[in-house]
């Protein structure tokens, strides 16, 4: 998975940005780091946007990567708890889904 992560104040993110929306310099490098991590937080979705009907009920979870410090938001097709251990399953319509 790649991160970008500014050389100045360590902001990371999953997104490339042209300048680093934390301190404002444009020294973003990229990184890759495993897919690998943890449940931080996550929602259960019963009623979907209309693009995403189709996938409800789903949940959506937002990960702290193990390599890095920036928290990704993915979806999962499974029960999860906070602290459970996640990882990429695969890339579907540019969004993570990932797998306990």
């Amino acid at each position: 998975m790649k991160v970008y992560q500014c050389a100045h104040c360590e902001y990371a993110s999953v997104s490339s940005k042209y300048r680093c929306p934390s301190c404002g310099t444009g020294s973003l490098q990229e990184q890759e780091v495993s897919s690998k991590g943890s449940v931080y937080s996550y929602t259960d979705i019963h009623i979907a946007p209309a693009e995403f009907v189709h996938l409800a009920p789903y949940t959506v979870v937002l990960v702290q990567l193990d390599e890095a410090k920036v928290k990704v938001t993915v979806r999962m097709n499974s029960e999860v708890s906070i602290g459970d251990a996640v990882d990429l399953d695969h890339m579907e319509n540019g969004a993570y889904v990932y797998t306990k």
